[in-house]
């Protein structure tokens, strides 16, 4: 309780231009009237209907920690962090003992809930109540609930509506922050189109937007944009908007499905083109010379002589005089 009215002591201080903000201790006094009124400054709104179909999503609980069995059950559920076809939603961490809340959301579960079970969220400053909660009492204290979106639910930022009516409850007490940032009023819009921009892939107002959507890095747009230079040689990332394109109406997890592919695609590309050309191997000690096709020959012919060769070495060290395994390697 000591927490709580700590952390409320705070965010009146915090939440002072928000005159009609308040947490409440009975859910069904939260509305999309009162969601669209807090959120009103970032332009974005839902129905009551939306509304009452989001808190009607079933959620499925976990014990922590996760068992074989319950692990598959939950990357059934999510998927695994590396895979094509992102879920987005919501998930409630609660202290089994003292009944402590805390709600996050994510368009991609498997990659955040990842973070966290891998301790990659752990280490960081500034990291509110939850963490170091977590490294205190350990997982075996909590359990978790997740709300995965249905498909119509997929696209947009309808689980952050969702976080939003939780935040908004009295019992998440070690949320620190409690207005959610739909990050719509931030920056200039960027486009991603096709490489002739003939089809408009998706749009948003800003880097972080789109990194946390899409996860392609804020540096990565800034390059494309100022260079002009294409995207894992499909897209076309820009400010500028194209006149005639055409929607793709993908949702974004069918987008990100869609980079996936391309992203493993382009890498098998320049991991071929990298290994492909012809080389000469040259002997240290005798000068003898060898020619092969390509990298992979030089590495299958070692492997022959029961010698181990390291296709990334060689190529890093092509044209540098550097010797490797007693040998130096050119174009």
């Amino acid at each position: 309780m000591v927490l709580f009215k700590q952390f409320n002591s705070n965010f009146k201080m915090f939440f002072r231009h928000y005159s009609d903000f308040k947490f409440y201790v009975n859910y069904k006094e939260i509305t999309s009237e009162k969601l669209n009124k807090l959120l009103s400054n970032q332009g974005i709104s839902i129905t009551q209907d939306d509304l009452n179909k989001l808190k009607k999503i079933p959620g499925v609980k976990f014990d922590l920690p996760l068992s074989d069995q319950t692990y598959r059950a939950l990357t059934g559920l999510v998927g695994r962090p590396n895979t094509r076809g992102w879920k987005s939603g919501v998930y409630i961490f609660t202290h089994k003992l003292t009944g402590q809340k805390y709600v996050g959301s994510s368009n991609s579960l498997s990659r955040r809930l990842d973070q966290y079970f891998n301790f990659k969220h752990l280490n960081q400053n500034n990291s509110g109540q939850l963490l170091p909660l977590l490294q205190k009492d350990g997982f075996d204290k909590f359990n978790l609930e997740v709300f995965v979106m249905p498909s119509e639910f997929s696209s947009d930022y309808y689980f952050l509506f969702l976080e939003q009516y939780y935040l908004l409850h009295e019992s998440f007490n070690l949320n620190t922050q409690r207005i959610v940032n739909f990050r719509v009023n931030q920056g200039n819009l960027i486009y991603l189109y096709d490489l002739k921009g003939k089809t408009l892939y998706y749009s948003s107002k800003s880097l972080s937007q789109i990194q946390g959507d899409l996860g392609i890095h804020p540096q990565t747009c800034k390059s494309c944009i100022k260079g002009g230079n294409n995207y894992l040689n499909f897209f076309k990332i820009t400010d500028i908007p194209v006149v005639g394109a055409n929607q793709a109406n993908l949702s974004l997890i069918e987008l990100a499905s869609l980079i996936s592919e391309k992203k493993a695609l382009f890498l098998s590309n320049a991991s071929r083109a990298k290994f492909s050309k012809p080389v000469t191997i040259k002997a240290v000690e005798t000068g003898e010379t060898l020619e092969f096709p390509n990298i992979i020959a030089i590495v299958n012919h070692f492997k022959s002589l029961d010698i181990t060769m390291d296709r990334n070495k060689i190529a890093k060290i092509l044209n540098t005089g550097e010797s490797y395994n007693g040998y130096t390697f050119q174009k």
